[in-house]
């Protein structure tokens, strides 16, 4: 009857450490495959709004702006700018002014 004892005890003590090894093993390749799948899902949303108008949807393009790249709307020809890229822009053109850059680009 000890010895009976002894077998499960020791038995049920393997199985238990192949469960819990087995068990850090899927974990560690279920935290890999949600890492790939948010990736994945980051790259696959990025074409859906990447570059879209803000105000039609369509496709934007970047079109060069006296040597500064500036988004236009293929759709409704809006122009839409970049963080510090107006900016740079109006310092460039003081001359010219802001409405001749614009004439040149539509023109």
């Amino acid at each position: 009857m000890v010895d009976e004892d002894m077998r499960k005890t020791g038995y049920n003590k393997e199985e238990e450490y192949f469960h819990k090894l087995n068990q850090e093993q899927i974990d560690k390749k279920r935290k890999h495959l949600d890492d790939q799948r948010a990736k994945q899902l980051t790259r696959d949303e990025k074409p859906q709004y990447w570059l879209r108008c803000p105000k039609c949807g369509q496709q934007m393009e970047e079109v060069d702006l006296q040597g500064i790249k500036v988004d236009r709307c293929s759709g409704c020809q809006g122009i839409y700018f970049d963080q510090g890229e107006l900016e740079l822009l109006i310092q460039g053109q003081e001359s010219g002014g802001l409405l001749g850059s614009f004439k040149k680009l539509f023109g």
